[in-house]
């Protein structure tokens, strides 16, 4: 990483750290306007989510999901197509994959058997995102549209898939029959209880970001996206770029629902979307489409989800005011003049910098050749 990118890194996450500062303060004065023990609240939701190990936990825990689905969504915002099929994604996969695991049973070995499901989990995550991506390039269809309505079909067959063909009939609530051990990802970090998908998230994080930065598709990924005019000139295959950009989405978000299910519970029962996908949304978005950035965005809003409900639990401000809060912080981030001068000012004159370094090297060395001469 040069200094330029350096510069424009360090920016953004000055930028994400400023805008929930700026969001924090407007809850923490509200806090005082409408709650009558004002001190004790605003203990609860800042100290609350790092007041017991297991709190903890769950912070990573939240920021797991949310790591994949923001990641997802990087991909469809790098070429500038807002395809929302995430949401539905997470919640197919886990049910496809928790429908294999209960029909392969426990003969098959673990490690086998979770690398089986992880695949499983990927490649639905692509042949679902390929179907509105495709309507987009052969019809022009909203993109926008498309996917949300694909959405309520997801969730209404996973629904259907769980009550037909899984269903568990001894539990008095809808729910599938248990997830065999074999397939259960293990917990670590002892009292933390932090799921193993953490270790495959921070992989993919660290895979998208070689693929965005250090790979010739991710520099047509982010020409597409930028300057689709240029791209077309430079001849990229724009509709091949846009298409598999949306595919690597897809595959993203499969294995996050398939490491939520596996990670975190013993049986399917979703009945409604988990709104991980849309929490990807508000993710990639505080990420400023940068996937590094992607597991402190997601850390932040799982923090401040935590705290929510420490505080709905101990106080009484309802949950629903931590929505207020998380619009507030996306509003300051999503606005392109906030510290953008700032930040322009600092990427030209690292720029520049970098620019006469490398004129002053080269200088260096033609006077060495011409002693050496």
């Amino acid at each position: 990483m040069n200094k330029t990118s350096r510069v424009e890194f360090t920016v953004e996450l000055v930028r994400i750290l400023t805008a929930i500062a700026i969001a924090y303060a407007v809850a923490l004065v509200t806090l005082f306007a409408v709650s009558d023990d004002p001190i004790y609240i605003i203990q609860q939701f800042v100290l609350g989510p790092f007041s017991s190990v297991r709190r903890v936990g769950s912070i990573i825990n939240l920021a797991i999901p949310f790591t994949f689905t923001g990641l997802c969504f990087c991909f469809m915002y790098a070429v500038n197509k807002f395809n929302l099929a995430g949401e539905g994604i997470f919640m197919f996969a886990g049910c496809v994959i928790s429908w294999v695991a209960i029909k392969l049973g426990e003969s098959v070995p673990a490690p086998v058997m979770i690398g089986l499901l992880l695949v499983i989990g990927a490649l639905t995550g692509v042949v679902v995102s390929a179907l509105p991506a495709w309507l987009d390039s052969k019809f022009n269809a909203n993109i926008v549209v498309s996917s949300l309505m694909l959405n309520s079909i997801l969730m209404f067959l996973s629904i259907y898939i769980m009550m037909y063909t899984m269903r568990d009939t001894t539990i008095g609530s809808l729910g599938s029959l248990p997830i065999p051990g074999n397939a259960k990802l293990p917990q670590i970090f002892g009292k933390f209880r932090i799921q193993a998908g953490l270790v495959i998230a921070l992989i993919a994080v660290i895979l998208v970001a070689v693929l965005f930065y250090k790979m010739v598709f991710g520099y047509k990924m982010r020409v597409v996206g930028s300057n689709p005019w240029f791209a077309k000139a430079c001849g990229i295959n724009m509709t091949a770029t846009i298409i598999c950009a949306q595919l690597f989405g897809g595959a993203l978000a499969g294995l996050g629902g398939t490491c939520e299910i596996l990670g975190n519970y013993d049986r399917y029962n979703w009945v409604a979307t988990t709104q991980h996908g849309f929490d990807g949304l508000m993710v990639a978005v505080l990420a400023r489409k940068n996937p590094l950035l992607v597991p402190v965005a997601a850390c932040l809003l799982a923090y401040i989800r935590i705290g929510a409900d420490v505080v709905n639990s101990k106080g009484d401000i309802p949950i629903e005011f931590i929505t207020v809060i998380q619009g507030i912080v996306i509003l300051m981030v999503a606005a392109e003049e906030f510290m953008g001068r700032y930040k322009k000012k600092l990427i030209y004159k690292a720029a520049e910098e970098e620019l006469a370094a490398k004129e002053k090297a080269e200088k260096e060395s033609a006077a060495l050749k011409g002693k050496e001469e």
